[in-house]
């Protein structure tokens, strides 16, 4: 009889999402992004979109997730935490970030409404939030580490 490996279930969803986040930057690989300290576009914008895949897509299965090992996922969390926090100290960048983001007249007039400041701190939090639940999805990683040094069946 086979036995069903605790977390298989966990590490399938986590490969569903990593590759969803993949297509989606391939989605718009001209649209500028934040780096570095200013909103980049043209070539670097491209290279952004381009590689930021590159990181998620091996790990669009549970055994790629488990081929690619332990170091592979912290790995790719540090580079994401890396990426998102540059981001979030350059205030002026992530102004202008949020900025393009809400494009439409409708968004413009209800931003309006709303101080600079609460929506830079709101979308800090939110950001952090973010990286919180990578850290959250690493740590969970590292308790599962014995899936990365054998192959499910």
């Amino acid at each position: 009889m086979q036995t069903k490996m605790k977390g298989r279930t966990t590490l399938r969803i986590a490969a569903v999402c990593f590759l969803a986040s993949a297509v989606f930057e391939f989605l718009d690989v001209l649209a500028p992004v934040p780096l570095l300290g200013a909103i980049r576009s043209g070539a670097a914008a491209m290279g952004y979109h381009l590689l930021s895949p590159r990181f998620s897509w091996p790990w669009a299965s549970d055994s790629g997730l488990v081929t690619l090992g332990y170091g592979a996922v912290m790995a790719g969390t540090a580079i994401y935490s890396i990426d998102k926090v540059q981001m979030l100290f350059a205030r002026h960048t992530f102004s202008d970030y949020l900025m393009q983001q809400f494009t439409t007249p409708t968004t413009r007039e209800i931003l309006g409404l709303v101080p600079k400041d609460l929506l830079l701190q709101v979308m800090s939090v939110a950001y952090l939030m973010l990286v919180l639940c990578w850290w959250g999805f690493a740590l969970y990683v590292h308790l599962r580490r014995s899936h990365f040094t054998q192959h499910p069946t």
